[in-house]
């Protein structure tokens, strides 16, 4: 994705409400890249774990410094609730897709960083072209046996 499309008038930004947090993503639907929409799975998954911390099943007390990896993260959507839940997260994306989701991980870490900075975990974002060996070492790197997580999404 071209950095200059985040501001062109087919990108539009996505209002979501996550744990108390309002948060916003830009989305580009209309580019060629699939990463680029806001899908249907990611807030769903966003709103499971929303529900579930409610009920004690995941809280930020019992996630706090799990590292978690998301492969093809596209917007962040997921990475960005885990992150919310105490995780150290690494939300992956092609090249193309970077620009729009290192813009939104920024936007709404600032955002939970002004409200609540206690329970949020750590998001990165890195670039991983499936089958790239030199992406798939730099993310080894930052892995060890503590991984208990990685999202297909």
């Amino acid at each position: 994705m071209e950095p200059d499309r985040l501001n062109s008038p087919t990108t539009f930004e996505m209002p979501l409400e996550v744990m108390g947090h309002e948060l916003q993503f830009s989305q580009d639907p209309n580019s060629k890249h699939l990463g680029t929409t806001v899908w249907d799975a990611s807030l769903v998954f966003a709103k499971f774990l929303e529900r579930n911390c409610r009920k004690g099943r995941f809280s930020p007390a019992k996630l706090k410094g799990k590292r978690v990896i998301e492969l093809g993260a596209g917007c962040g959507v997921s990475g960005i609730g885990m992150a919310l839940l105490g995780c150290d997260v690494i939300v992956t994306d092609q090249k193309e897709v970077l620009p729009l989701l290192q813009r939104n991980v920024e936007r709404n870490i600032s955002r939970i960083m002004q409200k609540n900075p206690d329970s949020f975990g750590s998001i990165k974002v890195a670039e991983l072209q499936w089958g790239d060996e030199s992406h798939i070492k730099q993310l080894v790197l930052h892995l060890t046996t503590s991984l208990a997580l990685m999202l297909f999404m």
